[in-house]
């Protein structure tokens, strides 16, 4: 009877060093995952919020935006939403005061406000906004209605022009393009309108010609090209080298034909790089992630609109007016296209 209870005894302590010893390397294992995943969310944006700056809802920055936010929220669970602006100047402003994460521009705005120039010389430079990527070109596209009979740039004068919104992008490049070809706004009757209400105006006949400054094609003008018949105004090439001979980022492009409904030719105009930018004091890892993410799943904004073709990875640090982020420029590094040697803005 001695024997079976001491063996009992025995199987006993077994078990409970069995079950002990299986408890320990559970718990060691819980605090291997436990120590893993705290490394693995580091820098991550789970849970945090992603402000996107567009423009109008009918430009293509706010489509660009809702396909960013949307790839943000899907794959680094982001709280990614877009906010629709009166554009550049506004989209700058609001990044320098740390009012979203990101927001779209054209370039000759963000050099103008980084350097304290042009609209931005009276409040002085920002110089706490970076560059996130280079873009896509944004074309100016000046357009009426054929019944109006305007085909020049010279045939403006005198008419009533939505010029886009005060201190936009558009309105900005809009100057520049008239300054050239010797017209100033008291040759014009000026109203400060956004894409759609500037279209709208084109449609009942309150606006002559609207000024948009965007990707082709632009929903608004081919929404008005299914139901009216349009002319779309060039900037002669000339007129845009002289451009090019004050501010380099100004470069000559084509709407191709049949962008438009009825626009059957090339039409010659000025085009302008986009940037999506951020604030200096965003975390390093966390632009990181915003830059990797944007490039990874490039596809989808290509899907979601043409312009986004000419996004491409090998031209985002080219000819940029302000610094790189250093969370852009950690991945830019990843990929081979910064190299050693720091490349500078220009």
């Amino acid at each position: 009877m001695k024997k079976y209870t001491s063996l009992a005894f025995v199987l006993c302590l077994l078990l409970i060093v069995n079950v002990a010893c299986r408890n320990q390397a559970s718990s060691e294992e819980e605090s291997e995952t436990d120590s893993s995943y705290e490394e693995q969310d580091l820098g991550e944006l789970t849970g945090k919020p992603v402000t996107i700056l567009t423009g109008g809802t009918s430009g293509v920055y706010f489509e660009l935006g809702q396909a960013l936010a949307k790839i943000y929220g899907e794959k680094l669970d982001a709280k990614a939403s877009v906010q629709t602006t009166e554009a550049s100047e506004e989209n700058i402003n609001k990044i320098s005061h740390n009012e979203a994460e990101l927001g779209f521009s054209v370039v000759t705005a963000v050099a103008d406000a980084y350097n304290g120039e042009g609209s931005f010389a009276k409040d002085g430079a920002l110089s706490n906004v970076r560059a996130v990527a280079s873009l896509y070109p944004n074309y100016m596209q000046i357009v009426a209605l054929k019944s109006a009979n305007i085909q020049t740039l010279q045939d403006l004068k005198g008419k009533n022009i939505a010029i886009g919104e005060m201190a936009s992008g558009t309105e900005m490049m809009a100057k520049h393009i008239l300054n050239a070809a010797g017209i100033t706004y008291a040759d014009l009757n000026v109203s400060y309108l956004s894409f759609a209400e500037g279209i709208e105006g084109v449609k009942n006949g309150t606006i002559d010609v609207a000024f948009l400054s965007s990707g082709y094609p632009n929903l608004g003008i081919m929404e008005l090209a299914a139901t009216n018949e349009v002319e779309m105004i060039q900037v002669p090439k000339e007129l845009t080298e002289k451009l090019k001979k004050k501010n380099s980022a100004f470069d000559s492009g084509i709407i191709p034909a049949n962008t438009y409904k009825g626009v059957k030719e090339n039409r010659e105009t000025v085009m302008v790089n986009n940037l999506l930018i951020t604030n200096e004091e965003m975390l390093e890892e966390e632009v990181y992630e915003l830059t990797k993410t944007l490039f990874d799943h490039l596809e989808n904004l290509r899907n979601a609109h043409s312009s986004a073709k000419n996004i491409q990875l090998e031209k985002a640090t080219q000819n940029l007016p302000v610094p790189l982020h250093p969370g852009a420029e950690k991945y830019y590094r990843e990929k081979g296209v910064l190299h050693e040697k720091k490349e500078k803005h220009k």
